[in-house]
């Protein structure tokens, strides 16, 4: 029987002389491999003393940037702490400029003319130093001057409440138009009315040439007839409560000045003014350069109002009375 011994390819005449030659013979001595430097070594202790001591083998702590190894990571902290290259850098992205501390750049950012606040004006490609420069520049350059056409005169004005003056205070724009309190006295053939009188004048006129009795039909019929022309002339003369032109008519009938800049702020002035209604109503009818009368409180305005008989009785407080001057109705003659 042969007993043989692969890797030599030897036969032995027993096993114990096969055993004997695996352990003795050099070519089947342990090997101990360091495979990056295709060495070997007889023993694992020996293999671990190669690798702790050859130099290729020592830990390396690499800076990528600087493409540089060092032996230790204190070494490669103090290289990134202390190397020029690595040092922090704040960088100002429109000047294409870096500094060496964030106050510096901050300094930079504040000082530099180039990063001044700019207030631009799109169409006159301008810029300002602050915002109020602009709104100036805006306000005062004839460029940007809104101009509101009176289409029959062929004249332009520089707001909607120089239009609205001349609308109302020019004869031409007076000649043939009829406003509802003309219709009104008008629908009475027999009456001379006359357009300049006040319409309390009026109405007082046509109740002594008709004769009504308080009471009667045809009197109520007239007084309703006569409250419906009065709340459309307040919609022709001051108009929606979200129009600013609107409201500074009404601030210039009450002598408001100078006038408030938003519909809120105009509301806001004028709510807590005690007026009579048909006094506006007369203020804008005559063009009247004089404010209207204002009262102190509504006892006042209850005394004015039974003495003169100017009598508004439509209730524009109501949701869907859009007019500026449902603010400024007052309970007359019946206590809240």
């Amino acid at each position: 029987m042969s007993f043989r011994c692969g890797p030599c390819d030897r036969s032995f005449d027993s096993d114990k002389a096969l055993q004997q030659h695996a352990r003795d013979a050099p070519a089947h001595a342990p090997s101990f491999n360091c495979r990056p430097c295709d060495r070997s070594f007889s023993s694992d202790e020996a293999l671990q003393q190669h690798l702790q001591d050859a130099p290729a083998h020592a830990p390396s702590f690499n800076c990528k940037p600087c493409d540089r190894s060092f032996s230790s990571d204190e070494a490669l902290q103090q290289h990134l702490r202390d190397a020029p290259a690595h040092a922090p850098s704040f960088d100002c992205e429109a000047c294409d400029r870096s500094f060496g501390s964030e106050d510096a750049l901050y300094q930079h950012l504040r000082d530099s003319p180039v990063h001044a606040p700019s207030f631009n004006c799109d169409d006159c490609d301008r810029s300002f130093n602050n915002e109020d420069a602009l709104r100036q520049h805006l306000r005062d350059s004839p460029a940007h001057a809104s101009f509101f056409d009176c289409a029959p005169c062929d004249r332009s004005f520089n707001s909607a409440e120089a239009l609205q003056q001349h609308l109302r205070d020019s004869r031409i724009h007076q000649q043939d138009t009829e406003t509802s309190l003309d219709i009104f006295f008008s629908s009475f053939p027999t009456f001379d009315y006359d357009p300049s009188l006040p319409p309390a004048t009026s109405y007082a006129s046509l109740q002594k040439h008709k004769g009504w009795r308080r009471g009667s039909a045809a009197s109520a019929d007239a007084w309703a007839r006569y409250q419906e022309a009065l709340e459309s002339e307040l919609h022709m003369w001051y108009g929606a409560e979200n129009d600013l032109t609107a409201w500074h008519a009404l601030c210039r009938a009450i002598g408001v000045k100078p006038l408030p800049r938003t519909c809120e702020q105009c509301e806001e002035t004028v709510r807590r003014t005690h007026v009579n209604i048909i006094d506006l109503i007369e203020w804008g009818r005559s063009n009247s350069e004089k404010k209207v009368q204002t009262f102190r409180d509504v006892a006042e305005l209850r005394a004015y109002t039974k003495e003169t008989r100017k009598i508004f009785s439509n209730t524009l407080d109501e949701e869907d009375g859009n007019v500026v001057l449902r603010h400024l109705l007052r309970k007359i003659f019946k206590r809240p």
